[in-house]
C-alpha cells in the first residue's frame, strides 16, 4: 500500500507541475507576438497551450475580469490567480496523501 500511495503523490505532483509550466508558457505567449514568419511548430505548441489552460481560467476569468489599461491593452491576472490556487490544492492534496 504504502508504494501505490508513494506513485500516487508522484504522479499528482508530477501533473501539477505540468501544468503550471503549462501556464508560465501561456503567460508568455502574448509577449512573443507570434505572427507570420513564426515557425510552424511554435505555433502548433502555443495552441496546445492554450487548448490544455483555457477550460481552467475561462471560468476565472467570468469572476475576475482583465483590468484594461487603455487602447485595446488590458491586465489578465487569472492565470496568476490560477497558479496560486493551484499550488495551493497541490499541497493539500498532497499532504492527504503523504
Amino acid at each position: 500500500m504504502p508504494v501505490l500511495r508513494y506513485n500516487l503523490r508522484y504522479l499528482l505532483d508530477l501533473l501539477f507541475e505540468i501544468y503550471y509550466w503549462l501556464l508560465i508558457a501561456r503567460i508568455i505567449f502574448p509577449l512573443l507576438h507570434l505572427g507570420h514568419g513564426t515557425h510552424p511548430l511554435l505555433l502548433k505548441l502555443r495552441q496546445f497551450v492554450y487548448t490544455v489552460t483555457e477550460p481552467l481560467l475561462a471560468p476565472l476569468r467570468r469572476v475576475v475580469a482583465p483590468i484594461p489599461l487603455g487602447g485595446y491593452a488590458y491586465l489578465d491576472l487569472s492565470p496568476l490567480i490560477l497558479l496560486i490556487l493551484l499550488r495551493f490544492v497541490r499541497s493539500v492534496l498532497l499532504r492527504f496523501i503523504l
